[in-house]
């Protein structure tokens, strides 16, 4: 190479070599959603350092101070204890496959009524990009981690949907972080029961499920479910139940497929599967649908055609009845409860005369 193509060349390359750096710049550099909230550094390694040997309320005034205006509910500002019943547990993980960690965190000054909360590091740069309250009722909550078959894992938790005398439903909500935002991708019934209530067809679901970790990102969900009368004999009181006595029961499987475009774990049923008992997306959402019987009617008039084709006369007599009772009502009630009286917060029903 004579000296002029060299004099030509090296100006090139170095232009080349600085136009292919500043597009390596330019390609690590990600955009800032404005309604993140930057997260100090200090804050982030102090978290990380944080030793769980005592209560240190200090992480959690910062937390509540870059939050603001949004703010972290306080039940027991008047409790004696003011540190009384506060949670801080932060795990460090890798979510999205990045091959950097974030900080995955439940905060609040209630243990029962804690802030799901998510931080990543973007740009150099810490961020709060997901914040949601989650109720446990009188549970200490957890976060679980499942070593899903996929690059974006999936984390989840239990959460309390309702509860009282003779009522209760809770389910576990289950996140995946992709491209810097979380998605909640399913909720599942985990225990849904009613017994009472002035309803005619009570229930009791119930549920466990793993995750498929070799081939697909993929979850399976075991239920076991029974919908029996509720106070139907003039002898029952209103919040009676008789759970010994199924009108429609039975144990099956359903499984979740991730559908990646749109961030949900979507019901897969086979084609093959078409028996009356086979759980259909319809089916599973009477499990934390209490009292809406032209679902249940809907969802499963073949299990009860059969149960009044071959049930007990008793089945029978009870099933007609209620098909009857359906096609005039949405909810099929024995009985109209009211509010009778409330006593700090709780509410006392009884039937409306």
């Amino acid at each position: 190479m004579n000296r002029a193509c060299l004099i030509v060349f090296i100006p090139l390359l170095f232009m080349l070599s600085c136009h292919s750096d500043k597009d390596k710049s330019n390609a690590k550099t990600q955009s800032i959603n404005k309604a993140w909230r930057k997260v100090p550094d200090s804050w982030i390694n102090r978290a990380l350092r944080f030793n769980y040997g005592k209560v240190d309320t200090t992480l959690l005034h910062e937390f509540a101070n870059f939050i603001k205006p949004d703010t972290l509910n306080n039940p027991h500002t008047e409790h004696v204890d003011p540190n009384y019943g506060l949670i801080f547990n932060c795990i460090s993980v890798d979510l999205d496959g990045d091959q950097q960690n974030e900080l995955v965190c439940l905060v609040g000054w209630d243990v029962y009524s804690p802030y799901l909360a998510v931080l990543k590091q973007i740009n150099g740069a810490w961020y709060l990009i997901y914040k949601e309250e989650i109720d446990t009722f009188y549970n200490s909550p957890t976060i679980y981690v499942a070593n899903s078959y996929s690059r974006e894992k999936t984390f989840y938790l239990r959460r309390v949907y309702d509860h009282g005398s003779g009522i209760y439903i809770d389910g576990y909500s289950f996140y995946k972080l992709d491209n810097n935002q979380v998605y909640k991708c399913l909720d599942i019934v985990n225990d849904a029961h009613i017994e009472g209530w002035g309803l005619f067809i009570n229930q009791s679901v119930k549920s466990d499920f793993e995750f498929d970790g070799d081939s697909d990102d993929a979850l399976s969900v075991n239920y076991t479910y029974n919908f029996f009368p509720g106070s139907i004999y003039p002898s029952d009181y209103s919040w009676d139940g008789h759970e010994d006595k199924p009108l429609i029961n039975g144990e099956e499987t359903a499984y979740y497929i991730y559908d990646s475009k749109k961030h949900k774990y979507k019901l897969d049923i086979p084609s093959y599967e078409n028996k009356a008992t086979d759980l259909t997306a319809e089916k599973i959402a009477c499990f934390g649908d209490f009292g809406d019987d032209s679902l249940f009617v809907k969802a499963y008039r073949r299990q009860i055609d059969t149960v009044i084709k071959i049930g007990t006369p008793w089945q029978k007599k009870l099933l007609r009845k209620y098909l009857l009772l359906a096609q005039k009502s949405k909810t099929v009630r024995t009985e109209i409860l009211e509010e009778k009286a409330s006593a700090g917060g709780t509410k006392f029903y009884g039937p409306k005369k």
